[in-house]
């Protein structure tokens, strides 16, 4: 278990004052980054090495929101090992330890050079595992739909991470950018999953379609599909 303390500052939270679905992304990419370098698979033994983290789904249920000043506490922890997929999971809680957003997520490390997944990324090391009452269950694939093109966006060098791909965080941007404000002046998000299909790199021009419903069922795609999202929506 990793845990760590966030305040919501002005930059984190949205026109209701409660935190952005992007920023809590950023949070827990923060929070993943660092735990990596305490169980010796961060940067040592996968940049250095030649391989490179990636997120293939995250499945995220939120049953409130935290608000602006206020501070939280987000923990992670891996999972079982599922032959070449880490699972790993998150738990945001308020000030008084009540559950606020719980999260999984999974994982793989692929090879620079081949863009392949590396089927022994750590070999001789253990990675400690942990399983808390109430988890979020390991997210699955999303479902399809009828889909309509919403809009294109295009990659920019802002949108890039240390691997020369579309951060994972920068997905979420554009994915509740299809929406204006008065949209979530009448909706806000309480269900999250999003497939990450194929990595989508500088210059790429990417076509979002929705079906526009709730559930929504969204995609976007460059040269085929590259990623797959599902939101459920509540009242606001």
């Amino acid at each position: 278990m990793y845990t760590k303390n966030y305040y919501i500052g002005s930059n984190d939270v949205d026109q209701f004052l409660e935190l952005k679905l992007p920023s809590f992304f950023r949070m827990m990419q923060d929070i993943v980054t660092e735990h990596a370098e305490v169980l010796n698979i961060g940067k040592a033994n996968t940049i250095d090495k030649g391989l490179y983290w990636v997120i293939t789904r995250i499945e995220i249920e939120i049953i409130e929101m935290p608000k602006y000043l206020q501070t939280v506490t987000l923990k992670t922890y891996p999972g079982d090992d599922l032959r070449f997929i880490f699972p790993r999971y998150f738990q945001l809680e308020d000030e008084k330890g009540k559950i606020l957003i719980k999260a999984s997520s999974t994982w793989a490390v692929l090879s620079r050079e081949t863009h392949r997944v590396c089927l022994n990324p750590f070999p001789g090391l253990k990675v400690p595992t942990e399983h808390l009452a109430g988890e979020q269950p390991l997210p699955g694939k999303c479902e399809t739909g009828d889909y309509q093109l919403v809009e294109t966006r295009k990659v920019r060098y802002s949108d890039i991470d240390l691997n020369g791909h579309l951060n994972n965080t920068k997905y979420i941007d554009y994915i509740v950018d299809i929406h204006d404000s008065d949209f979530y002046k009448k909706n806000k998000i309480k269900h999250f999953l999003i497939n990450y299909e194929k990595e989508l790199k500088d210059n790429n021009e990417v076509s979002i379609f929705s079906n526009n419903s709730n559930p929504e069922y969204i995609k976007g795609e460059v040269d085929g599909v590259s990623f797959t999202v599902n939101i459920t929506y509540g009242n606001r």
